[in-house]
């Protein structure tokens, strides 16, 4: 008999979510992190993730996004947390070319105003002539418009990892971190998994979640995925403080052709005090890199280039001082799109690269729905966009 009824590989934002849903149906979990998770190495750091109902990166991803923000409200009132700030999301869209996330900007927009209006999201369209009025803190141009998705706001995110793991340990999950699974093997109907101090454990169900590190262990990824690097900055405020304060909402802005800009840049109201700067970062994906390898360290230049480029020109009252900064990895699909799926040759192993830049927001419920595929159950919200199949069936 198997010492757990399913292990959960990776226990950042997806993963320690299905450990909870897990824990929560009564089941024999164990989460295995190679870190000491929250921590810095992964995709689940810096403070915040927005968070959105209004998806533009496609209707079918709101019902994730609604789920997941009652999930969110559930785990703060069993727990006493403080995760979810609902201060709205302004989403400004490119005024020619431009592209989020896989998505053409205009597309993006016309997304996010259809998953509105079918999915009962709580937002409108803002004019050019609102929009410079009520968010003076964007220097936007005639024409420029802008849809408030009031559903949207941030989540905080290494608090939002840490609450669940100490919520599933809580309900009996059992939790090894600073060790990494080295490989899995099948033998009957059950899984042997070997971490890298030689330890094993065995399950009926294996889940891998394991970010940027994924394709170690799924090899149908390996074809399918790169790992990027990102860079957060939190930049100093020089005037007009409550422009940029709580009660306004996160943003993204896509400046593409503007000045210098290629991509989008996206923000959140200062935390705690004005003396914390504002933190913004772009979407400017590099060239691949190895997540053991990646620089951790952000350069001046780095600094002056994006103040240069994508904050001087559009956010007036941020200055060049950079207060501190932070680097993540994004684990990118095809198209910006999700992976959630079996392993073809084995049911029993479910991966999960839900991430391509937009992924914490949907974690819980996407956690939910790997918990409910591990114990053969039909999921809350359909994935059936989401497999490998269909990703090689889109065009990239």
């Amino acid at each position: 008999m198997p010492q757990f009824d399913a292990i959960v590989i990776g226990c950042g934002a997806v993963g320690s979510a299905a450990v909870l849903h897990l824990a929560r149906a009564g089941q024999r979990v164990l989460g295995i992190d190679r870190f000491q998770p929250p921590h810095i190495f992964g995709s689940t750091h810096g403070e915040t993730r927005i968070t959105r109902a209004a998806i533009g990166e496609g209707v079918d991803y709101t019902p994730l996004a609604q789920r997941s923000h009652l999930l969110w409200r559930d785990l703060e009132r069993e727990t006493g947390a403080h995760l979810f700030e609902q201060c709205g999301c302004l989403f400004i869209p490119a005024r020619d070319g431009g592209e989020v996330h896989g998505v053409s900007s205009a597309q993006f927009f016309a997304n996010i105003e259809t998953a509105a209006r079918l999915h009962g999201v709580d937002g409108e369209a803002i004019s050019s002539e609102r929009l410079r009025r009520d968010y003076p803190a964007f220097a936007t141009a005639p024409g420029d418009r802008a849809f408030l998705d009031r559903e949207g706001g941030y989540l905080m995110v290494e608090d939002c990892v840490r609450t669940e793991l100490a919520a599933a340990a809580r309900h009996g999950a059992t939790l090894l971190t600073g060790r990494r699974v080295t490989s899995f093997r099948r033998a009957g109907g059950e899984h042997t998994v070997t971490m890298d101090d030689g330890a094993t454990a065995t399950a009926t169900t294996l889940i891998v979640t394991t970010g940027p590190w994924i394709t170690e262990l799924i090899a149908p990824l390996r074809r399918r995925v790169r790992v990027t690097r990102q860079v957060l900055y939190w930049f100093e405020i020089l005037s007009s403080p409550e422009r940029l304060g709580p009660g306004n909402p996160v943003f993204i802005w896509d400046v593409t052709g503007r000045e210098r800009a290629a991509s989008d840049i996206y923000g959140f109201p200062w935390l705690g005090s004005p003396a914390n700067g504002v933190k913004i970062a772009n979407e400017v994906l590099t060239g691949e890199t190895d997540p053991d390898a990646v620089a951790r360290e952000v350069t001046a230049e780095e600094i002056e280039a994006t103040y240069e480029t994508y904050v001087r020109p559009f956010m007036p009252d941020l200055g060049p001082t950079c207060l501190r900064s932070a680097v993540c990895l994004y684990t990118n699909a095809p198209g910006g799109r999700f992976i959630i799926d079996r392993d073809p040759g084995d049911a029993n192993v479910i991966y999960a690269s839900p991430c391509s830049g937009h992924g914490f927001k949907h974690s819980p419920a996407v956690g939910e729905a790997l918990a409910a595929m591990a114990l053969g159950e039909t999921p809350r919200v359909d994935l059936s966009g989401f497999t490998l199949d269909r990703l090689a069936a889109d065009p990239a």
